[in-house]
């Protein structure tokens, strides 16, 4: 073997445990996304949900890969590099399509955000299984994220609850997740005159799309780092093949 094949050998190895690294910290960005924006997935048609399972399951398969290229290389095996190249280059052939994909989908984000929003307002304290999903959705996106609404707390006056609050005689009201200090019925008589010391004055939209663009850009960076090595990774195991074979 020459000196040359010896150090190309080398760096395989060695950038394969960045690709594992890298497929390792993919994983947990998708297991955080899974954890931490689950609550939010019913206000973003599930976008938010499905886009974590695709990092969980992607981040697993280059982590995978990354231990192959690591045996390949270490083993001087030519069918476990050419393997270890095929299945790459697949890999990054999804993960350039994902990148466009998420590009896409961050300059739609407000569009799914809105729709995923107004249904929930539509929906909020509804029965129905879908209808109750929702509420859970807004409510929680309200206490996390210190909001209410979608652009104000006034966007509660034209929910069809609001207008049953009003029909039996009430005030209008925001639910309790609106309010600084969640307590039972502290968002009673606050839809048409807030207190800015009790709930939460400003819609939930624009914290929202902070959250999803914040993440989206995350997983463009790591992606963006995982296809440059990947490319390195892959000129170097059809080198080491032809020399292996």
């Amino acid at each position: 073997m020459s000196c040359g094949t010896g150090v190309v050998r080398i760096v395989l190895f060695v950038c394969n445990i960045i690709v594992w690294l890298l497929g390792v910290a993919l994983f947990g960005l998708g297991l955080y996304i899974f954890i931490d924006g689950k609550d939010y997935s019913d206000l973003m048609d599930g976008g938010l949900f499905s886009a974590s399972v695709v990092l969980l399951v992607v981040g697993f398969l280059i982590a995978l890969i990354g231990f192959l290229g690591c045996c390949g290389a270490a083993k001087k095996n030519g069918c476990m590099l050419l393997l270890y190249g095929i299945l790459l280059m697949i890999v990054i052939l999804i993960q350039v399509a994902g990148i466009v994909i998420a590009f896409v989908f961050q300059k739609d984000a407000e569009t799914y955000i809105k729709d995923g929003i107004t249904k929930s307002l539509a929906a909020y304290g509804g029965t129905e299984s879908d209808e109750e999903a929702y509420t859970v959705a807004i409510d929680l996106a309200q206490e996390n994220l210190d909001c209410c609404g979608m652009d104000s707390y006034k966007d509660y006056s034209n929910t069809t609850l609001a207008k049953k609050w009003v029909a039996a005689g009430n005030s209008s009201h925001v639910p309790d997740s609106c309010c600084l200090k969640k307590e039972l019925k502290c968002g009673m008589n606050q839809g048409t005159k807030a207190n800015s010391t009790v709930i939460h004055t400003k819609g939930c939209l624009t914290k929202l799309e902070e959250f999803v663009t914040d993440n989206l850009q995350i997983v463009g960076i790591v992606a963006v780092a995982f296809v440059v090595v990947e490319i390195c990774n892959l000129i170097f195991a059809f080198w080491l093949y032809r020399r292996y074979k």
